[in-house]
């Protein structure tokens, strides 16, 4: 069997983040019940670019044996029941499911675990092709040689919704300044703005761990 790797990138609606995190954490609980739901994590984003964003936005991840084992637990009544109510504290900015192509072995149990480390999740829409693959790897080559930056990985998108062209990246940060400073260092480099160039931002975020409890 080949892991899959979900992605719900989730906008808090108005005036329901009381709502928003307890009806998550129930159907977490639900979720991790589930055998082929092998690891579940929760990240916090603090910053969106190129727009912030307007709310509160959580980044859910979970890790399952298979595409179908994802597919029987999306079928499971108690945890369709669970979602349904859960879906009506959030907005979906992105939701997908991913599996790595690039980059050292993918764990999700230690991705940005360390205290204090930053993960940057890339969801994009490529409109050039050709030009994104001959542009990723000199940006990438720029973005590893900045201070605080750690691993980086480039994912297929394997199912979800409206994923025509979509693809992703993730980065891990030692810090927020670290991840800031880059930011700062590279944004207006030519190879940043070349590589940018050939895809439209869906969810671009910047977060921190956290717990998926109430």
């Amino acid at each position: 069997m080949t892991e899959v790797h979900e992605i719900a990138i989730r906008k808090v609606k108005p005036g329901k983040g009381q709502q928003f995190r307890q009806r998550r954490a129930a159907f977490i609980e639900v979720l991790k019940q589930q055998p082929a739901a092998s690891v579940d994590r929760e990240f916090e984003s603090f910053l969106a670019m190129p727009t912030p964003d307007d709310t509160e936005v959580f980044i859910g991840m979970t890790t399952y044996d298979s595409l179908a084992a994802n597919a029987k637990i999306q079928r499971n009544p108690r945890v369709v029941w669970r979602f349904l109510q859960f879906a009506r504290t959030m907005d979906l900015k992105a939701y997908l499911s991913v599996q790595p192509i690039e980059g050292p072995p993918f764990d999700l149990a230690r991705l940005a675990a360390e205290p204090g480390q930053v993960l940057e999740v890339g969801v994009r829409r490529v409109t050039d092709r050709a030009g994104f693959d001959v542009t990723r790897p000199p940006f990438i080559e720029l973005l590893s040689a900045q201070p605080g930056v750690r691993d980086s990985w480039e994912f297929e998108v394997v199912k979800g919704k409206k994923t025509d062209g979509l693809t992703v990246g993730m980065t891990v940060y030692d810090s927020r300044d670290a991840a800031e400073a880059v930011i700062a260092s590279i944004l207006n480099d030519p190879i940043t703005q070349t590589y940018f160039a050939t895809f439209e931002p869906v969810a671009l975020q910047y977060a921190t761990s956290t717990t998926n409890t109430a």
